[in-house]
């Protein structure tokens, strides 16, 4: 799972799409909208998910959201 498919476990696990939003400090069509188009999932978005999806108990890591910006192994040093 990565990508679009984390973006939507994040939305899962903490809710839904409002949710996602408001842990990222954005507005929900912004979500939505990356979801549709099935883009990447913006850079500044990963860390506040893997933050706020981990105080929910089943972590989306930042590797799972850009893997192309975030590899395996830097996450596993923090």
């Amino acid at each position: 799972m990565e990508g679009i498919d984390a973006l939507k476990k994040a939305a899962n696990i903490l809710g839904s799409q409002r949710a996602v939003a408001d842990a990222i400090g954005i507005k929900q069509p912004s979500v939505n909208q990356i979801l549709k188009r099935g883009k990447k999932v913006p850079a500044e978005w990963c860390i506040p998910l893997e933050r706020a999806t981990r105080a929910k108990g089943t972590t989306v890591t930042r590797h799972q959201l850009r893997p192309d910006l975030f590899p395996e192994a830097e996450e596993a040093r923090q």
